[in-house]
């Protein structure tokens, strides 16, 4: 089964051959192999190209004439801007992007102060915490549900149906995608009539959120169809919660290991440009999808029209003739132009929310547990999902 006979895109250890979870965390070395040996290379097994430089994921992120983003994905969400080319991206994003312009976020950062210290008191007196269960995942999901005026009590629901559609096979077998697939079209059925009867309600009953917002968006006599309306809902659903909960944890991760935990607890003003090194450090997305358009050429290797090709973003972030030792964590790194967070026509439109939610937890986590460290015997344990990421974070506080 190669990759164009799939519903969905394998795991990052069916791709790359990594077999244990600390492999899987850290593919860097492998990437660094790739850039230097074998740069554009193809997999006969997978039928599929990889590129792992900068310049070229760059070109393949943004050169929207030569690759589509028009990729295999649930079927809930592929009539989303993320899997859409131009003309019908244009219009979609022109209406979803009023509700996401850097001022619109602003009025939300008083809010997103008063979640984090929601949850902070929710661990107060504890000695050890996941920081994945107890406060990564919580803020985005609350901070997502409210924005699109979800109801509280559907909170742990929406998580789960958001888990499901970024889930990853774990074997490269029909049964394992078929699993998968049906796992992914009950959610997507569960989400459709969840949200149909939402955006009813909010026609009906506008309300301060984006819901409301985008049932009466208008973008040079366009409005969002009905399907579009629910795709996009889903879209924001998943793109606002597991992304920001992968930012969060490998922070709090990699801060323990570069030993920069007391240093940002006293310099909080110093986290916005760490947040910023952990984008490209350890970015969300690995790895992206396109489609080949037309025939072209990238390292010296043809390309050809329906060719697919994994466009690895986390080995662009780390090229060496980019970023100067670019496989340490630099904290005030100068030159930073990281793609963790796309290029082009389908640059992450929540950037500004993610930022802003992860210096708000981050600040509030160091500066009241300057002494925090990973548990001493914690073993890596990476969530089985097309976001990078660890599945659970054991750690200790100590004020």
């Amino acid at each position: 089964m190669n990759i164009k006979e799939r519903s969905s895109f394998p795991d990052l250890n069916l791709v790359t051959g990594f077999k244990t979870n600390a492999e899987k965390y850290e593919p860097f070395a492998w990437y660094k192999k790739m850039r230097q040996e074998d740069p554009v290379h193809y997999n006969e097994t997978e039928d599929v190209w990889s590129v792992f430089k900068y310049e070229d994921v760059k070109r393949v992120a943004e050169d929207k004439e030569y690759f589509s983003n028009m990729v295999l994905a649930p079927p809930i969400i592929q009539d989303t801007i993320i899997f859409q080319d131009q003309p019908k991206h244009t219009i979609g994003r022109a209406l979803l992007a009023k509700a996401f312009t850097p001022k619109a976020m602003s009025s939300w950062a008083s809010r997103i102060d008063m979640i984090v210290q929601e949850l902070m008191e929710s661990i107060e007196g504890r000695i050890e915490i996941d920081m994945v269960q107890d406060f990564a995942s919580p803020l985005p999901m609350i901070v997502i549900s409210e924005l699109l005026g979800v109801p509280t009590n559907d909170r742990e629901q929406f998580r789960d149906w958001a888990n499901t559609l970024t889930l990853a096979p774990q074997e490269n077998t029909p049964e394992e995608y078929m699993r998968i697939y049906q796992l992914q079209a009950q959610a997507s059925t569960q989400l459709v009539a969840y949200f149909q009867d939402i955006i009813e309600l909010k026609r009906r009953n506008p309300a301060d959120d984006i819901i409301s917002d985008l049932t009466q968006a208008e973008e040079d006599g366009e409005k969002l169809s009905p399907e579009s309306l629910i795709a996009s809902c889903v879209m924001l659903l998943i793109a606002g919660n597991e992304t920001t909960t992968s930012l969060i944890t490998n922070s709090i991760y990699t801060f323990n290991d570069y030993k920069l935990v007391k240093e940002l607890a006293q310099h909080p003003q110093m986290i916005p440009s760490a947040v910023e090194e952990m984008l490209r450090y350890r970015s969300p997305l690995q790895r992206a999808i396109r489609k080949v358009l037309k025939r072209t050429e990238i390292g010296g290797k043809v390309l050809e029209p329906g060719d697919y090709v994994v466009n690895w973003i986390g080995s662009a972030n780390r090229d060496e003739n980019i970023f100067e030792e670019g496989d340490k964590f630099i904290l005030g790194r100068k030159n930073n132009p990281h793609l963790a967070l796309g290029k082009g026509i389908h640059f992450c439109m929540g950037s500004h929310l993610a930022r802003m939610e992860a210096k708000a937890a981050l600040t509030a986590m160091l500066t009241t547990y300057p002494g925090l460290q990973v548990h001493p015997e914690y073993e890596v344990d990476v969530n089985p999902s097309n976001v990078y990421g660890l599945k659970n974070l054991s750690i200790q506080l100590q004020d």
